[in-house]
């Protein structure tokens, strides 16, 4: 039997939590050629949900990962391989004789797979960014059809370099057939790229938030996929949703284990103490590797946050754990909240962001 819950990779169809009405957001703005700025903690479905998005528009279009990227030259290797990816084998080579630096290229025989491969020299790296940002706009008029590219965790350009955002904002806003999707799931610094006024790319797209599932929604989510194996999940539906805070990937993984360990057709409460465990044990070496990486003053916060209901900035909370004063306590927080490994939304307490995790530090400190 199959297990009927994923996580850790893009889901789609049935294993994709119910997301329509983002689907249509989505879908409506870029039909009406309007770029996007989606924001959401990491693991929110926001990849998952453009390729859904992507499917009911039936658009053409490429996904740029930031993250894979190491360098200028790495990026224009990319840009161009994945923009050939949508041409007619028989144009490549009319696109690529239009570029001023012309790159290293092997052809796989039986897939017509493109390696494309630039050793620019530091000079040149200005003039291979531009031929690269522009062959997406000359592929699109050729067909005649808009193409939409997605950035994922497009935060990561001021890694790469200091200068690309200018490059990129001074090609971008000419393009006329290219719809600009940008991913981002560290709220603080996307915020920072497309809202601050100095910035070239500010309001440079429309800015969507992608929020927690409704609890309504992604119950009836979750009993429909454990009864697509004749299990009954109704009577602790609420405390998995609970445990997870309807965070969709945590909400994802614990389903699955539950759905490993359980051997009846009717789950009780039980069996979610028991996958919460196994699934500390299974993680025990990254755990310890996380908090190995904390300072002490780091710990004493994580400690707190984990064991009681006080804000990190309050005088029982200072007390309590030892910490210097209530500016050093928040100066830890806003840092760990930068990293993801703390999180806060409008209106909520301050939490550790993997549930698990914060079940591991509480029960090796017992």
């Amino acid at each position: 039997m199959t297990n009927p819950f994923r996580f850790g990779s893009v889901v789609t169809r049935e294993y994709f939590t119910n997301r329509e009405n983002e689907i249509k957001e989505i879908v409506s703005e870029i039909k009406a050629g309007q770029h996007i700025v989606l924001m959401s903690p990491r693991r929110y479905g926001k990849t998952s949900l453009i390729d859904e998005a992507m499917k009911v528009s039936q658009m053409k279009w490429i996904r740029i990962n930031m993250e894979l990227i190491s360098d200028e030259v790495d990026l224009a290797n990319y840009y161009v391989k994945k923009a050939l990816s949508l041409s007619r084998f028989e144009k490549i080579k009319r696109y690529l004789k239009n570029l001023k630096i012309q790159p290293y290229i092997q052809i796989q025989p039986i897939t017509n797979e493109i390696s494309v491969s630039f050793t620019a020299e530091e000079k040149n790296i200005s003039t291979l960014l531009s031929d690269s940002f522009q062959l997406p706009e000359t592929i699109a008029k050729n067909m005649k059809n808009k193409i939409v590219i997605v950035f994922d965790e497009f935060q990561e350009i001021r890694r790469i370099s200091s200068m690309l955002e200018r490059k990129m904002r001074g090609i971008f806003q000419y393009h006329q057939n290219i719809i600009y999707v940008f991913i981002g799931s560290q709220e603080s610094m996307i915020r920072e790229i497309f809202q601050n006024k100095k910035n070239p790319f500010y309001k440079f797209g429309r800015h969507i938030t992608l929020h927690k599932i409704a609890e309504p929604k992604f119950s009836s989510f979750v009993v429909k996929r454990f009864f697509s194996q004749k299990i009954d999940a109704r009577k602790i539906v609420k405390d998995i949703l609970k445990f997870t805070d309807c965070h969709p990937y945590y909400t994802q993984q614990l389903c699955h284990e539950i759905y490993i360990l359980n051997e009846k057709k009717t789950l009780t409460k039980e069996i979610i103490n028991k996958a919460v465990s196994q699934i500390a044990t299974e993680h025990h070496a990254d755990y310890s590797r996380w908090w190995n990486g904390l300072t002490n003053t780091q710990r004493k916060v994580i400690i707190g946050i984990a064991s009681d209901n006080y804000s990190p900035t309050s005088q029982e909370f200072i007390r309590k754990y030892g910490i210097k004063s209530a500016s050093t306590s928040g100066s830890v927080v806003s840092k760990l909240i930068a990293i993801g490994t703390l999180v806060k939304k409008n209106g909520e307490k301050i939490r550790i962001e993997d549930p698990f995790w914060k079940e591991w530090i509480l029960k090796n400190r017992r």
